[in-house]
């Protein structure tokens, strides 16, 4: 059976926008069409982020390929994305089944159906899923004896029984790296530091933090790991036979098992592989080992979640670090040459303002390359979305993508979870974006602090994309 697909766009995002945020290869998908081929299946990839179509032009790639199913990514930011592309599908070829899988349609499989265009959901991890449906649809059999999907019939939704997850990441195939044109893909302004072709790789699945604001992983509170030598077999092979030079590690917390860490670490350094790479850290298991290891492997940049400048607020969040620990992660770094993006994040349950100057206070005592201020946007799946429906504060049948794209708050925060009203928060986050990027000792830090002509380039796309969110904010305010 063929399957096409389909990787969403975002829709009304300026050039800059995108360059902030990057465009790497659809993992997911990539993985899927691996599954779906081991098993005697044939799939095509449209990436419609790094490559946008037209709906014409969108019905034409369908009907050269002429799929028996086609099959979304969803995630909560590009799901109305994916309704109106499964609609126009649809009015072209009524019969053609439609499939969205991701962690929308995974936490809220009878929402996402609620779109009359969308006819099955895959829930969880779908690469077992995925074969096992393609083959019920090939045989015209039904769908109630494939786990871990809900589906519509005779107008209701039903959903099969729970797949376990996939026990053993080893087993599965590489993603289907053929279908990705490297070409399209970068990372972002914050993260790039060379011009070269960009790849994402895992080296685990999963996440073992129940941090609150974050959606649960299916396999948590499990951490699935690669074997580092298979993980390394990857990006060897991404490097000398199709040319990435940089990389960045898509894992949860590349670091939450150092030992793995080490390990990759390791063979990249011991098979002479000339790359650099990124990835996600925690404070709590960092050492000046780790360090060393990481930035002799070629690490240039890692990513913080930091979230708050109380301890109070970090215990109420489930973070699981301190203060020290992330003063101690941002010494380290900054000895070993690795640039910090950091993340905070105002507005959860129990922030007050206070509270809230305290997270810009300690991201300008931290002073770190790059601070991502974001106010909270209650994550399906997580354990503030759960509470903001309770507290009936969001629908989860009227959540829109729209509420889940915020940059630089462009828009007001979805729902009031704090003291703080959502026109507050917009204000504090545009207050504090622009009062930790136009410090003077800030541009002077980075201006001499300049590796690459790219990195020049990151840093004018970031100081492009602050400017115009203050101009654009100035035009609101004029406009009231």
């Amino acid at each position: 059976m063929k399957i096409l697909l389909i990787s969403p766009p975002l829709k009304n995002m300026a050039r800059y926008q995108m360059r902030s945020r990057g465009c790497m290869p659809p993992l997911n998908l990539l993985y899927l069409a691996a599954a779906l081929r081991a098993a005697g299946h044939e799939a095509a990839l449209l990436d419609l982020y790094a490559r946008p179509l037209s709906v014409p032009e969108l019905l034409k790639a369908v009907e050269n390929y002429a799929p028996g199913a086609v099959g979304f990514a969803s995630y909560t930011a590009n799901i109305d994305e994916v309704g109106a592309l499964a609609a126009a599908i649809k009015a072209a070829r009524p019969a053609l089944p439609t499939i969205v899988g991701g962690i929308h349609a995974s936490y809220l499989p009878e929402f996402t159906l609620a779109s009359p265009a969308l006819d099955i959901a895959v829930i969880g991890e779908g690469e077992r899923t995925i074969v096992e449906l393609a083959d019920a649809l090939a045989a015209g059999r039904p769908l109630d004896g494939v786990a871990g999907l809900a589906f519509k019939r005779n107008g209701a939704v039903l959903r099969t029984a729970a797949r376990p997850g996939v026990a053993d990441i080893n087993a599965l195939p590489w993603p289907a790296w053929d279908l990705a044109d490297f070409g399209d893909y970068y990372l972002a302004s914050t993260r790039a530091v060379t011009d070269r072709p960009a790849a994402s790789v895992l080296t685990m699945r999963g996440c073992a933090y129940a941090c609150a604001f974050c959606s649960h992983s299916f396999c948590y509170p499990a951490v699935k790991v690669r074997d580092p030598g298979d993980a390394v077999d990857e990006i060897e092979f991404l490097h000398r036979k199709r040319g990435v030079g940089e990389f960045q590690f898509e894992d949860s917390t590349f670091t939450c098992l150092p030992a793995h860490a080490l390990k990759i670490c390791e063979l990249i350094r011991q098979r002479g592989l000339d790359i650099v790479w990124s990835c996600n850290i925690r404070a709590d298991n960092m050492t000046e080992e780790l360090f060393a290891a990481m930035s002799g492997a070629g690490c240039r940049r890692v990513l913080l979640g930091v979230e708050a400048g109380t301890q109070e607020m970090l215990d109420a969040m489930k973070k699981g670090i301190t203060k020290d620990q992330v003063r101690r992660t941002v010494a380290l770094a900054k000895k070993y040459g690795v640039r910090v993006n950091a993340a905070f994040m105002i507005g959860a349950p129990g922030e007050t303002r206070e509270s809230a100057w305290a997270a810009y206070r300690f991201a300008v005592e931290l002073d770190t390359d790059y601070v991502m201020f974001s106010s909270l946007v209650p994550s399906v799946g997580s354990d503030y979305f759960d509470l903001a429906v309770a507290q009936k504060k969001v629908d989860p049948a009227a959540v829109k993508g729209a509420d889940y794209i915020t940059v630089y708050a462009e828009k007001t925060p979805l729902a009031q979870m704090s003291e703080l009203s959502r026109a507050e928060l917009a204000a504090l986050m545009e207050r504090f974006t622009r009062g930790y990027y136009l410090r003077p000792r800030y541009i002077l830090k980075r201006l001499f602090g300049l590796r690459s002509l790219n990195e020049a380039f990151g840093m004018l796309a970031g100081f492009t994309l602050v400017v115009s969110h203050q101009l654009g904010a100035l035009r609101r305010r004029l406009a009231l």
